[in-house]
């Protein structure tokens, strides 16, 4: 019984050393020393810009089709230099119901009605009525550009090279059909070829998001 006793105590004992020793490792590791801060696969940008030097620029590569890399991030090289990237995977909603007085006569969408709180008991007391554009808007953060017009030709471009210096590669515009719009907004189909060609000047791609229930309740549009 005290032999088994010994073993067990020197079993601990070495079970407790090595939990102490690995705890004692993991302080001294560097955050640079573990799982890269990149996104994954950005790490092998430079990499990848390495063979890229000789191509034309605004060449698209899938790095899951060159080099081995297993993955489909799609890759646009500029003239920015390597470290310059656009992924096609990744998609940023893009809507284009926004107005302002100098551009639409009016504000639009800024001055959503105040959305009710869900509550009877508390919505009794919550305020009611419209939000006051520009100080008061229908939004949780205050645009940079202040409360602007889809329809600005400066905007727009704006908004893409922001799109871009985030690397996300595709715009999503909500779809409507001709001539129809949500009750707060107004049509806006004619403004698609507009993003379409500041897109194109930025490498953005352009896609529609189609719905059933726009076609029949533009008032409750949803995405599918």
């Amino acid at each position: 019984m005290n032999r088994l006793r010994r073993k067990a105590c020197v079993a601990l004992l070495l079970f407790t050393l090595f939990i102490f020793g690995t705890m004692m490792g993991l302080r001294t590791l560097k955050p640079t020393d573990g799982f890269s801060d990149l996104a994954p696969g950005m790490e092998l940008m430079p990499l990848v810009g390495e063979r890229m030097e000789q191509r034309p620029n605004h060449l698209i590569e899938s790095a899951g089709q060159n080099g081995g890399l297993h993955s489909d991030t799609k890759i646009v090289f500029s003239n920015s230099g390597p470290d310059h990237s656009i992924f096609y995977d990744i998609h940023i909603f893009y809507y284009l119901w926004y107005g302002s007085p100098q551009m639409d006569s009016s504000y639009i969408h800024w001055d959503h009605v105040l959305v009710p709180h869900w509550d009877p008991k508390i919505a009794a007391s919550h305020p009611k009525g419209r939000h006051n554009p520009p100080d008061d808007i229908a939004s949780s953060y205050y645009p940079e550009l202040g409360p602007y017009s889809s329809r600005d030709p400066e905007v727009i471009e704006s908004h893409m090279a922001q799109i871009e210096a985030a690397a996300a590669g595709v715009v999503v515009l909500s779809w409507y059909p001709p001539g129809v719009a949500d009750e707060h907004g107004k049509p806006s189909e004619d403004l698609v070829p507009a993003v379409m060609d500041a897109a194109h000047k930025h490498s953005i791609k352009v896609t529609g998001c189609v719905s059933p229930a726009a076609l029949q309740r533009p008032d409750r549009y949803q995405c599918a």
